[in-house]
């Protein structure tokens, strides 16, 4: 393995590298020069001397006329510094093992935070639906129900072969309830109605141009005026949901 590789692995970048290595072998030099010999821009050139400096692993002195030199004439420091760095991992290993039990605590912000996926138009309509498949068919195992409210005939006015998408789902077993704000619901919806879903009725003032597939860990809402869609992940939220769904199914006919 050359100089190179094994100060890679010491901690060293490519332009690091470089430069040590130019600056050990003219071991006290002007900036510039090193500059030359690495083929370092001579601004970053400097900046990395002056980190080495930092490091232990080359000192400074200054010339007459002003002249700053850079020197590098004791590679043993090498083993000194790779040595102090270990040492200092260590010591942050044990600080870290200590703080374990209260970072733990901490809030887990992934499981709280909504993860929320956007939809325009029909065709994103389908692509909700579609996407939500997979989740219907664990659903259907856990035997955990699918709740539904919403508009009927503006699903069919943006997606006239819903009720196919609705045998498909069908297939998986899943209970399906479904609240709607109108006794006669339409022919193609009418078609599959007893045979997949199991559905009551609200008073029509409560009637909105949108719909709502409730999941077990995901809301999907859609809003038919503008065919736009959103499904939102959040456990808490959903339980939210169906429990005004669950209530909402108590209180209608």
């Amino acid at each position: 393995m050359g100089y190179e590789d094994l100060l890679k692995k010491a901690g060293f970048d490519d332009k690091e590298t470089k430069v040590y290595l130019a600056a050990l072998e003219l071991r006290s030099a002007p900036a510039s020069a090193i500059a030359q010999k690495s083929g370092i821009v001579r601004s970053t050139c400097y900046g990395i001397l002056e980190e080495l400096v930092h490091r232990g692993l080359a000192s400074k002195t200054e010339k007459a006329g002003g002249i700053l030199k850079f020197n590098v004439e004791n590679p043993e420091l090498l083993k000194s510094y790779i040595e102090s760095q270990k040492s200092n991992l260590d010591l942050i290993s044990k600080e870290i093992e200590k703080i374990l039990p209260d970072l733990k605590k901490l809030p887990k912000e992934a499981e709280f935070r909504p993860e929320v996926e956007y939809f325009e138009g029909k065709e994103g309509i389908k692509a909700a639906y579609e996407s939500i498949m997979p989740d219907c068919r664990r659903m259907a195992k856990a035997k955990i129900p699918l709740l539904i409210h919403g508009a009927t005939q503006p699903l069919l006015d943006a997606w006239p072969t819903f009720p196919e998408y609705a045998r498909k789902r069908s297939k998986y077993g899943i209970e399906t309830r479904m609240l709607v704000w109108v006794k006669k619901l339409p022919g193609p919806m009418k078609a599959i109605q007893e045979k997949y879903y199991k559905i009551r009725f609200l008073p029509e003032k409560f009637a909105y141009p949108g719909g709502t597939n409730i999941l077990d860990n995901k809301i999907l809402f859609v809003e038919f005026e503008n065919n736009f869609t959103v499904i939102v992940k959040n456990k808490p939220l959903t339980q939210m949901m169906r429990i005004f769904f669950e209530f909402m199914w108590e209180h209608s006919k």
